[in-house]
């Protein structure tokens, strides 16, 4: 087959790729390793993990927005299988072009502005400030977790389509041993760094971008396979993108994010924990009533500031002794030493998502209607957790971020 099946190892042809599953991606690698040997110490490894982790998201994000693209790049009206799974696919593709792909550029991109407060501050400053610390963590362990649901519920929904792609191979059975054979000359004569894209070889216009992906930049040890020629080849090839590279990514993509949710759980254990910081919302600004002291005398004045001082005081924290005190400010320093190094490759990550993501959202752009036209709104109304609780409402109250309000109000 021409890549890797998303259950059971199934190309583009229906068949095993030759070295189909052999290599893993660095984020999958990096997922993998937290996973298996997971510690909640937020480690410079951990964090290298991280970085890892974060560098796949923008490749995965651009997997999907062009097997979208690749499905309504072509048509032909001697196909009906085709035609069939072109109309079935509209609901998906709007979910993904209105509300999911935009939502997770946002949510990664502006986790920069919360690796800022470590990169743009020296220690003194960051720990006097570490609360916010805190609250950034809560809120990215939140918004990531519910990012993850929805693409698992994004997987549930994409589990229909294999049948109808096979009915698509089972049409065009010329075409399907044809890219077989391509497929064989492309694991013999190519180093795949990634098999999850190799369908996106064959796709006219879409070819060039996704070769980079396929081969991680050995462009030396790589040979791009010609195109499909014709509308019966680009038929195949867009309906095998569904099964073998938009269903496989959009289940790791959810394994990423949830592993991202994990790590700033951990972070804010650790924040809250052993750094003594808090993740509670700052108590509101005290709004003085320019005429509260109208007629009262300067002693009632007096009093009553008294009184408030006497109020702020109580709700202040005990101060700590001194060698308290020299002890969690080492422990601090500690963190703060390792997080911020890594802070700027994290935030690298992030930055080069800013420059794909133009190009990630412009995939979409031409994706048809869905029917009903509002189908995209009501799925992400209407999804829930394990809890049954909405989803999308668990988000809208963990960011006051107005760019990721924006992304969940589509």
């Amino acid at each position: 087959g021409c890549g890797p099946g998303h259950a059971g190892g199934a190309g583009l042809c229906g068949e095993e790729a030759p070295g189909a599953g052999a290599a893993a991606s660095d984020g999958e690698a990096a997922a993998s390793s937290a996973g298996e040997c997971r510690s909640k110490e937020i480690s410079d490894i951990r964090l290298g993990d991280m970085v890892r982790l974060l560098d796949s998201l923008p490749k995965y994000l651009r997997g999907m927005s062009l097997s979208v693209r690749s499905i309504y790049a072509t048509s032909t009206a001697y196909v009906a299988e085709f035609t069939k799974l072109q109309a079935e696919f509209k609901q998906e593709a709007s979910i993904l072009r209105r509300f999911l792909l935009p939502l997770s550029v946002e949510v990664i991109v502006q986790m920069m502005r919360y690796l800022d407060d470590y990169l743009t501050n020296d220690f003194d400053v960051w720990a006097s400030k570490i609360n916010n610390s805190a609250r950034g963590a809560l809120e990215y362990k939140i918004l990531l977790l519910c990012l993850g649901e929805f693409f698992e519920h994004l997987k549930g929904d994409l589990a229909k389509f294999p049948p109808m792609v096979q009915a698509v191979r089972d049409a065009l059975v010329q075409e399907t041993l044809k890219f077989q054979r391509e497929s064989g000359v492309l694991a013999i004569r190519s180093l795949v760094k990634d098999e999850v894209f190799i369908p996106l070889l064959y796709v006219p216009d879409i070819d060039l971008q996704a070769a980079g992906m396929v081969h991680g930049g050995a462009k030396h040890d790589f040979t791009k396979p010609v195109v499909a020629k014709d509308q019966f080849e680009r038929a195949l090839v867009a309906a095998c993108a569904i099964e073998e590279t938009l269903i496989p990514i959009v289940g790791k993509f959810e394994g990423l994010v949830r592993e991202l949710s994990v790590f700033f759980g951990d972070l804010l254990d650790e924040l809250e924990g052993e750094l003594a910081a808090s993740s509670e919302p700052p108590p509101p600004p005290k709004i003085r009533d320019p005429w509260a002291n109208f007629g009262k005398t300067k002693e009632e004045i007096e009093e009553e500031r008294r009184k408030e001082e006497e109020e702020e005081a109580a709700r202040a924290p005990i101060p700590l002794d001194p060698e308290e005190a020299a002890k969690l400010q080492a422990k601090r320093e500690r963190h703060f030493d390792i997080f911020k190094p890594k802070a700027h490759w994290l935030r690298k990550s992030c930055s080069e998502l800013v420059a794909t993501a133009g190009n990630i959202l412009s995939d979409v752009e031409n994706v048809p209607h869905s029917e009903p036209r509002d189908f995209a709104n009501e799925w992400l109304e209407s999804r829930k957790n394990q809890a049954g609780e909405d989803i999308v409402d668990i988000a809208r109250a963990a960011t006051k971020n107005v760019e990721i309000s924006d992304a969940l109000d589509p």
